[in-house]
């Protein structure tokens, strides 16, 4: 019998009546699921739970937004199970329908008929005197960011061994292409085709003209080093693992060793999300 995975976010609205029809779809359908243990708990399903360390599945299921899939993504861990979100409220930019269109795209996950993208992660590692202290891996991107005071952090860039110099700014933003549409675009970084190989570099407010975003291509390796900070400086893997990063550390990124799968998205549709999720290009009087 084929198992799927589910995850949901217990905070989202509506959540718990979803996953108890997924769970009675999914049976009808001759799949047999498992569930994580944060929704077993909040949301009184009854169903096994879903082991992390083995999770056995064809298919992992998430239930909520962007955040819900990035974090079934991380605790995958580079196992190749493709993952289907689906999209309950806010953009839901990776997620893969909304709960309107759940089942004719679920079905034909289910039947492996639906699109698959692939997508390339980025590995972020933090060495500090000559040691590597933590490695981690984001689908979307590694932000070196300070603290909530008022003082900029000095930080020496190099691509590849070259040097781009140091300069002062709030972080440093190193994205995929996956997640160009995310924080990097925030801080006015490029959108960027999610089908390229490149990792985008984003200051966060830089304070000189001249530093600017670079997309660099994805064979290249990014080191930052932390050259002054009067306050607490963190590495941000996709929003959701937290590192400090002490003065003199050095930030290594580059390619991931894995990519990520996520059932139901068609790459060649990038362009239409970015009209629907982002409103790219629409004005209320466009007219016809």
């Amino acid at each position: 019998m084929p198992r799927a995975a589910l995850v949901a976010n217990p905070d989202r609205p509506n959540v718990g009546p979803v996953l108890k029809e997924v769970l009675q779809g999914l049976a009808h359908r001759g799949w047999e699921a498992v569930v994580d243990a944060v929704a077993l708990e909040r949301l009184g399903v009854d169903a096994p739970v879903l082991n992390w360390d083995r999770p056995d599945a064809s298919l992992v299921v998430t239930l909520g937004g962007d955040g819900t899939l990035l974090s079934a993504v991380r605790r995958l861990n580079g196992r190749a199970v493709p993952v289907f979100g689906v999209n309950l409220g806010g953009l839901g930019f990776l997620t893969s329908t909304s709960v309107d269109g759940l089942w004719p795209r679920l079905e034909d996950a289910l039947d492996g008929r639906a699109p698959q993208a692939r997508r390339s992660t980025l590995a972020a590692e933090i060495v500090r005197d000559g040691k590597v202290r933590a490695r981690h891996h984001a689908l979307n991107d590694a932000v070196v960011h300070k603290g909530g005071g008022q003082r900029t952090l000095r930080l020496d860039l190099k691509v590849s061994g070259s040097a781009l110099g140091p300069y002062l700014a709030d972080g440093l933003i190193l994205s995929t292409p996956t997640g160009s549409t995310g924080y990097n675009l925030s801080a006015g970084g490029p959108l960027v085709s999610p089908d390229t190989d490149v990792l985008v570099v984003t200051p966060i407010c830089a304070h000189t003209l001249a530093v600017r975003p670079i997309v660099v291509a994805g064979e290249r390796r990014i080191e930052v080093r932390l050259e002054k900070a009067t306050e607490d400086v963190h590495l941000v893997m996709d929003g959701q693992v937290d590192e400090p990063i002490a003065v003199g550390d050095v930030v290594r990124v580059s390619r991931g060793d894995h990519e990520v799968t996520l059932a139901g998205v068609d790459t060649g549709g990038y362009y239409d999300r970015l009209r629907e999720k982002l409103m790219w290009g629409g004005r209320a009087d466009w007219g016809s």
